[in-house]
């Protein structure tokens, strides 16, 4: 049957995401019964051939990788080979952690995000251009001195490092490389042509364009260097084709995909009221959500996974019981509206096919009533934290003041209470109660429309913050601590080639107001716990968290969290416009300079990279996607230069 029809509707929601969301272009398939039914693109590959992307165009699928690595570890567990509630440390031996709990941590813990790890170590992971395999040689040695955020099994909070595990596990049972495992048991048997990592990624053409707002020139290709994370290039008819082995048409047995589509985020202590609904997550083993809505209305399975990098953006779902696959990529936007286009073009095909009656559209926010509110919601008052924030809730006249919930689309606004604990905004898209969990955990939860105009309606359900216990400390520790308050920390080992030199390559999110700290509460960055006067171990239950430890290095106090090490601004001198070069010490770290009032040429010798942002550290200028390094500086600017030991950079005013 003809689905061409569906290719115009595609178009216009297509159109809405290149408008709005600087998407340069988006691909799109569809399968049915093991067949392409539908195939299509919009937008521009590049725009120097302003060409559609074809059907062989490859995008970077992000975190859908992560059910390409869950795949290949069910494939073991098919083989004999592994049990997935055994602990990791049966397979990957050398596996450690500092915190005693990880011993309990098990496979089925890293593909449902239950085991506690904190996050993410990203250094060297996004590249432009470049493979590497310095995360994966890496990361067992960076997990040794790390603590776990909850124990194994509590609760499901997305976890990046667990599915790197999972890599390295699959190549530690089968004998394989990654990449090699992947081509072998599921590239090649399913006619998988269009699909590649970083290792096998020799010819980088036929990865789609990228374009800043402000650029006709495309910027490098970017490479992540996460395989089991989020390292895989695909193009979509590629990807449907692996979702034949996700829902146990071909390779993987019908018990394991089942498996993989089973409710895991129901098997912890506790997880966010009221989320059966529609939500972005709720996780099976590596699917980010098992009964997506609306498809559940119709008593249909669907099981879908997003992935995001700053370039690429994409999604892919699956019905098992009707044997129909949808994916989207696209350079530019976001995974979310990815997701509303494969929803679109699934309910379409249903429809087609004769599977279902109509279209089933979300439903529409409710305009909230103000009701007088109890007095023991007063008792929910108090300090609390998300990642790098800290924020005082309080509650007058039944309003709550919200910060920014997600950045870009929920900005700061006042919720007011509108009865059965919950408070709304003034349309009724954000609403907001507080949540008591075991453990004596309170959260903010937030129940969160996103409304896309000409693309559709997606919600997400979350705890947004966690209520800080008060943790005194001494006058001395925090004399220590109140010193570092508002000071931005500036990344010294990040690789030359990294996407992040885009922004201001400080301390995660701190870039504008410097490192958060309540030194009468005891806590920094957010949910880190003062331990004493260098050192403050994260509370949180969020995603990628981190510690804190501050070391005195030659002089000058250096910031160490996660993989990243990190220099204080006041380490930062002027740079004097009768300086001719710059040189990279032998240890390799970045340098940074506070410029002049004046205009700079600067020489950048291969492999290495010169930026500048403007005093508010935000994007002025990167070598790595500008010919002519030629910068009008104004005072007070931001200088990075980095590259290898002994790299020089010679300078002209």
């Amino acid at each position: 049957m003809k689905l061409d029809f569906i290719h115009e509707k595609a178009e216009k929601i297509n159109a809405s995401m290149i408008e709005h969301f600087n998407v340069t272009s988006v691909q799109y398939s569809l399968m049915y019964k093991g067949e392409i039914v539908l195939s299509g693109s919009s937008g521009v590959f590049d725009k120097k051939s302003n060409k559609k992307p074809d059907n062989k165009a490859m995008y970077g699928i992000g975190s859908v990788s992560k059910v390409y690595s869950t795949a290949a570890v069910m494939l073991l567990v098919d083989m004999g080979l592994v049990d997935i509630d055994k602990p990791v440390k049966d397979y990957i031996t050398d596996f450690e952690m500092a915190d005693e709990r990880y011993l309990k941590i098990t496979v089925r813990h890293l593909m449902n995000h239950a085991s506690g790890i904190y996050g993410t170590h990203f250094l060297g992971s996004f590249l432009f251009e470049e493979a590497s395999t310095f995360t994966h040689d890496n990361l067992l040695k960076n997990l040794k001195t790390c603590n776990l955020k909850y124990a194994p099994g509590e609760f499901s909070e997305y976890c990046n490092d667990g599915f790197q595990l999972l890599e390295i596990l699959t190549e530690r049972v089968s004998g394989l490389s990654f990449t090699k495992f992947m081509e072998k048991h599921f590239f090649e048997p399913l006619g998988i042509k269009n699909t590649k990592t970083p290792e096998s990624l020799d010819d980088k053409s036929n990865m789609a364009r990228f374009y800043l707002p402000f650029s006709e020139e495309a910027i490098p290709r970017e490479i992540t260097n996460l395989m089991g994370t989020g390292g895989f290039v695909a193009s979509t008819d590629d990807m449907c084709r692996f979702g034949e082995a996700l829902i146990g048409k071909k390779i993987l047995s019908k018990k394991s995909a089942e498996a993989m589509a089973e409710k895991e985020y129901t098997k912890g202590a506790f997880w966010p009221d009221d989320n059966e609904d529609y939500n972005i997550f709720a996780y099976g083993l590596g699917w980010d959500h098992v009964h997506q809505p609306p498809f559940d209305k119709f008593g249909i399975t669907a099981l879908v996974k997003g992935g995001d990098t700053s370039q690429y953006h994409a999604a892919l779902m699956c019905l098992p019981e009707h044997d129909m696959i949808a994916a989207v990529t696209s350079s530019g936007g976001i995974s979310i509206t990815n997701g509303l286009l494969a929803t679109m073009l699934l309910q379409e095909a249903l429809k087609e096919y004769g599977i279902i009656k109509e279209i089933k559209s979300p439903p529409p926010f409710t305009a909230p009533v103000k009701e007088d509110m109890p007095a023991y919601l007063l008792s929910f008052e108090g300090v609390y934290a998300a990642n790098t924030r800290l924020i005082d809730v309080k509650i007058e006249n039944g309003e709550i003041a919200l910060p920014e919930l997600l950045p870009k689309f929920v900005p700061a606004q006042t919720v007011n209470y509108c009865g059965n604990g919950q408070f709304k905004n003034e349309d009724g898209s954000v609403i907001v109660s507080f949540v008591e969990k075991p453990g004596g955990l309170t959260f903010v939860q937030g129940n969160i429309g996103l409304n896309f105009p000409g693309i559709g309606v997606a919600y997400w359900k979350a705890f947004a913050f966690q209520r800080l216990a008060k943790n005194p400390i001494s006058d001395s520790v925090a004399k220590a601590w109140a010193a570092r308050k508002a000071k931005n920390y500036f990344q010294l080992n990040e690789f030359p080639s990294s996407p992040s030199f885009l922004s201001a390559p400080a301390l995660t999110n701190i870039a504008k107001g410097g490192l958060t700290v309540d030194a009468e509460l005891g806590y920094a960055y957010g949910g880190c716990r003062i331990l004493d006067e260098n050192k403050a171990q994260n509370v949180l239950y969020f995603r990628d968290v981190a510690d804190l430890r501050f070391e005195n290095v030659g002089g000058q106090e250096r910031l160490f969290s996660k993989d990243g090490i990190y220099i204080s601004e006041d380490h930062v001198t002027a740079l004097d416009d009768s300086c001719t070069e710059v040189k990279i010490d032998s240890d390799g770290y970045a340098k940074f300079f506070w410029a002049p009032e004046k205009t700079i040429t600067v020489d950048v010798p291969d492999g290495a990279v010169f930026a500048a942002y403007n005093n508010e550290l935000e994007y002025k200028h990167l070598s790595s996607i500008n010919d002519k390094n030629t910068v009008e500086l104004k005072k007070g600017d931001l200088l990075v230069f980095a590259g290898s030991a002994g790299t020089t950079f010679k300078l002209s005013w």
